[in-house]
């Protein structure tokens, strides 16, 4: 509905739009809005230079553009031209954000898109030009539009600063913005430089060659050492501060953060006031936080770099190993021989995958095996030794041969197992490789039966001189003489000599044949051997030497087999052959090692005062006899040594148990 307007004193208004076909229209439309029989002329204006025309005659201003509208006059530039008169925005909605400085300057407001806005403006209008009030209110927002010029201003320098990107054109910007915001031609900014505060940017009416490095034990470097504003009003009546180029009276120096000073300079005395150093102090702090957030981005883009060219190594180290173990995943199923693949985890070498020939070699299924330790797996229990050696080899990552004994589906066979060491990761990370298993047995069994069958010639060689060739000799002798003289005692001669060249053929035979049950054996072959076959428990074996000899494999097995659990036995005993109620848990170390002419199995418990576990010796022979008092019976020992030929003794006392055979024939295997 129309709202009736109070009878007033005739008024003439300006009605400033951004086209002439807007300002006309509007202007007519506000001129016939109400009917009251009030006297009003409404000119229309679009241009600086007509509303200062109008301007002296005008009792208010209605402006029906947006505050920055583009196309059209700016506020600002209107509010300069029309002084003190009374202004009304008559658009579509209130200034908003962009327009916060801008929309102090109005004296009214009326929305344009509302019913009746004509003669809401109307009344807008009248009651804004009857009120003296109003009136002074218009004076004192004149007296603000300066300032507000310069706030607008230093918002769009702000606005610059912070989309800057680039260190020395962010410098620049400061300086322009200063000169703007200010308008002292005189600006520049000086960043530290190796303890100097060198001209970083400049106001172009500087020249190049008027500023110099500043020391930072200058006065002038006061504000950067201080991190302070400092303003100077006038540097002449300081003796102690040269002005940084000729007729330069007052000076403000403001820190920008940590890396420089922006100077501004005056030729007046006290040029700067508290407002001034306001302003140029929150630039220079948006110019430092623009500073400190580029630095900021540039590190996180820096890591973000880094990231990504990390994230591509490690996918790149990934495909390698993937690759990787597909290859070996392959060449362990094509590798004919027993083969473990192997990942140290935590410095323990672990089994990852074994091929085929190794599950039925051994008959262990292959779910089993994966996950264990190597050395638990491919080393029997109480092995010490061997154990140690394996896990040393493994871990120093360079390929090795070492020799073991394994239990199979064959029963127990001699292997050399090769460690081969495989490509490490880049940081030397996930050492992996193979151990191959050879099986070894028989090539060493025909190498100790052709050492032992080199042995037998050499016995034959020796007793065809002694045995044969003597006895043929002496029957050649006496043959002759009965053929010359026909004695019968002669002939008697050559017959005894016939029957001992007989007996002698006999022995070379039986040797150059081999007939007997005994085979070349190693001490350390069957000591092995038999620790697999025994309850050893938590007991360790260790062997010191090694020795070849012809022996019954079989029986030199069960004769070992019998004199280690014998061992073990009384060790972890009394002496009596019963276990203590006081055994420390401390293992039991069975040593078996080699003499000049024969081998020996020696016990010993470690005790608080032997506490490295010292292995006991080579036994000393005049301690040997019968050791009934022990338990041990010597019966089943004494049989089978006595089949081979060889000397047995027995000691012991109270640091344990020892077995000594001697007399044992050697074969030189070199």
């Amino acid at each position: 509905m129309a709202h009736s307007t109070a009878k007033s004193r005739p008024l003439d208004i300006l009605y400033v739009a951004g086209t002439d076909a807007d300002a006309r229209e509007r202007a007519d439309a506000l001129e016939r809005a109400v009917d009251d029989g009030s006297d009003r002329t409404v000119h229309p204006a679009t241009s600086i230079d007509q509303i200062q025309e109008e301007t002296a005659d005008i009792d208010c201003v209605v402006f029906g553009e947006s505050a920055t509208e583009d196309g059209g006059v700016h506020l600002l530039d209107v509010v300069e031209a029309i002084g003190s008169t009374p202004i009304v925005s008559f658009a579509t909605s209130r200034p908003g954000a962009t327009e916060a400085q801008t929309s102090r300057v109005f004296d009214g407001y009326v929305r344009r898109d509302t019913e009746d806005a004509m003669v809401h403006l109307l009344d807008e209008i009248t009651w804004l030009c009857s009120d003296a009030a109003g009136r002074e209110a218009v004076g004192s927002n004149r007296t603000s539009l300066t300032q507000d010029k310069a706030n607008v201003t230093a918002l769009e320098t702000a606005a610059t600063i912070v989309t800057c990107r680039e260190r020395d054109r962010l410098f620049e910007r400061l300086v322009e913005g200063a000169v703007d915001v200010l308008e002292f031609e005189s600006c520049w900014v000086a960043t530290i430089n190796f303890g100097n505060l060198v001209p970083r940017a400049t106001a172009t009416t500087i020249p190049d060659d008027e500023l110099e490095a500043i020391p930072l034990d200058d006065p002038l470097s006061v504000a950067f050492r201080a991190r302070q504003s400092i303003r100077l009003p006038d540097l002449e009546a300081l003796e102690a501060v040269d002005a940084p180029f000729d007729h330069v009276r007052s000076l403000c120096s403001v820190p920008v953060g940590d890396v420089g000073v922006l100077y501004v300079a005056s030729e007046l005395p006290d040029a700067f006031d508290s407002a001034d150093l306001e302003v140029l102090e929150a630039l220079c702090d948006i110019a430092s936080a623009t500073l400190e957030r580029n630095w900021i981005e540039t590190g996180i883009g820096n890591e973000r770099d880094r990231l990504e060219r990390e994230r591509d190594r490690l996918a790149d180290e990934r495909d390698r190993i993937a690759g990787e173990r597909d290859a070996l995943r392959s060449l362990v199923a094509s590798v004919s021989e027993p083969t473990i693949r192997y990942e140290l985890v935590d410095g323990e070498p672990i089994v990852t995958d074994v091929n085929g020939p190794l599950e039925a070699t051994f008959g262990d299924d292959a779910e089993a095996v994966v996950g264990a330790s190597v050395v638990e797996y491919a080393v029997p229990s109480g092995l010490t030794e061997e154990a140690t050696k394996l896990r040393e080899s493994i871990r120093a990552g360079t390929q090795r041969e070492l020799a073991c004994r394994r239990e199979t589906v064959d029963g127990i066979r001699a292997f050399v197992v090769t460690v081969v060491p495989l490509e490490t990761a880049a940081d030397g990370d996930d050492a992996n490789g193979l151990l191959v298993y050879e099986d070894v047995t028989e090539s060493r069994r025909r190498k100790r039966t052709v050492a032992a069958t080199r042995g037998r010639l050499e016995t034959v060689s020796e007793l065809i001189d002694g045995r044969v060739r003597t006895p043929l000799n002496t029957a050649s002798g006496y043959l002759e003489l009965a053929e010359k003289t026909g004695d019968a005692e002669h002939f008697e001669m050559v017959e005894g000599a016939h029957e001992q060249l007989a007996d002698g053929l006999d022995v070379v035979t039986e040797i150059a044949t081999g007939r007997s049950e005994a085979e070349p054996v190693t001490v350390q072959e069957m000591a092995q051997l038999a620790w697999v076959g025994v309850d050893t428990g938590d007991a360790r074996l260790v062997t010191e030497g090694d020795l070849v000899f012809e022996a019954n494999r079989e029986q030199v097995r069960e004769l070992l087999e019998y004199v280690l659990s014998a061992t073990i036995e009384v060790e972890r005993g009394d002496g009596e052959g019963t276990v203590t109620d006081d055994d420390d848990g401390d293992p039991v170390t069975v040593t078996v090692g080699t003499t000049d002419d024969g081998f020996y199995v020696a016990g010993n418990r470690p005790t608080p005062s032997d506490a490295d576990g010292d292995r006991r010796t080579e036994p000393d022979s005049g301690r040997f006899g019968d050791a009934n008092r022990s338990g041990i019976q010597l019966e089943l020992v004494g049989r089978i040594a006595d089949g081979h030929g060889w000397d047995v003794g027995v000691a012991e006392d109270d640091d344990g148990t020892a077995f000594a055979f001697r007399n044992v024939a050697a074969i030189d295997t070199n």
